[in-house]
Parts: structure tokens; sequence; C-alpha cells
């Protein structure tokens, strides 16, 4: 996620905390492929997509939002927008005292694997609740990888092996 994005999530989200509302709308601009590549285009102008924007029905009665989302047009931003929403949704969860967590593992956990989890990442990173982000990936072989606010805990057979290796390439080294 880059930084612009979250300077535009958190500063929205200091005049409009409605998490759903900033999801509803910016998933009905994103899903109407048509509507989203001309709202992403450089060659269509800015002022073309104002336009656009404010004629939409989801944005009626949300000024906010359609100022938000004319300011993204106007700077040719618009692109960003799936990064904002997701930051703001991190932002939402640091102030309820939650995060966000990305686990990968090779099958999907059971509800008491990630019940045990989540309590232990709640112990060692001081946090009332925890949301998994659970992603498949065969290549871990088994165990998981887990990415919570910058720290990453690696406790995967690919990870052990590479470790393995690494130390057997230090020791032939020297």
């Amino acid at each position: 996620m880059s930084e612009l994005a979250r300077r535009y999530a958190h500063a929205l989200y200091g005049i409009c905390p409605d998490e759903a509302m900033l999801a509803s709308t910016a998933q009905g601009l994103m899903e109407d492929h048509a509507l989203w590549e001309s709202l992403c285009s450089p060659a269509v102008q800015a002022g073309e997509k104002k336009r656009i924007l404010s004629r939409l029905p989801m944005l009626d009665g949300h000024r906010v939002l359609l100022s938000f989302y004319s300011l993204l047009a106007e700077k040719g931003r618009m692109a960003l927008l799936p990064e904002i929403v997701e930051a703001f949704d991190d932002k939402a969860l640091a102030e309820r005292g939650a995060a966000r967590c990305r686990m990968t593992c090779v099958r999907a956990p059971e509800a008491e694997e990630l019940e045990k989890l989540k309590q232990v990442l709640c112990q060692l990173h001081h946090k009332k609740d925890v949301v998994f982000d659970i992603h498949v990936e065969p290549d871990l072989i088994g165990g998981f990888l887990l990415e919570i606010e910058g720290v990453t805990y690696d406790k995967s057979v690919r990870g052990t092996l590479t470790g393995m290796f690494r130390q057997l390439e230090e020791r032939r080294m020297a």
C-alpha cells in the first residue's frame, strides 16, 4: 500500500469515518467495468469525470464522498481507490483497537485454530481484536505465514527449509 493512499485514507477518515458508505460506493464504482475504466483513464478529462460522478445515483446525498471522488478524479488518482479503501479499513480497525493480519497457509484453518491464533496475536500486539485475510498458497508446503503491523511470523515449512539452507551456506563459507 502506498503512502499516498494511506494519507488520502487518513484525511477521509478524519471527515467521514463511515466505513460502510465508503465500501459500498467504492465497490459500486469499481464493479462497473466501463465506469471504472473511464474514471481511471487519462484520456477522459477531469471535468468529464466529475460530471459522471455527480450523476451517479449511488452518490446522491453523499456530498463528502462525491467531493472526495471528484478530487481523486481531478488529480488523476482514481486508480488508488482500492488501496485507499484498504488503508481506510486499517485506520478504522486501529481506532477500534484491532489490527488486520494477512495469513498465508496451505489450507484454510479451522475456526478453533484461528481463535487460538487471534488470542496469541492480541496479546503480542496489545489489540482487542484481529481480523484475518486468509490466502491459500500450496507452495508453503505446510505451516503458515502471518503478517501483522509490519511484523512477519514465518512458521512455514518453506521458511524453515530456507533458513536451514541459509545456515548450511553460512557454515560452508566459514
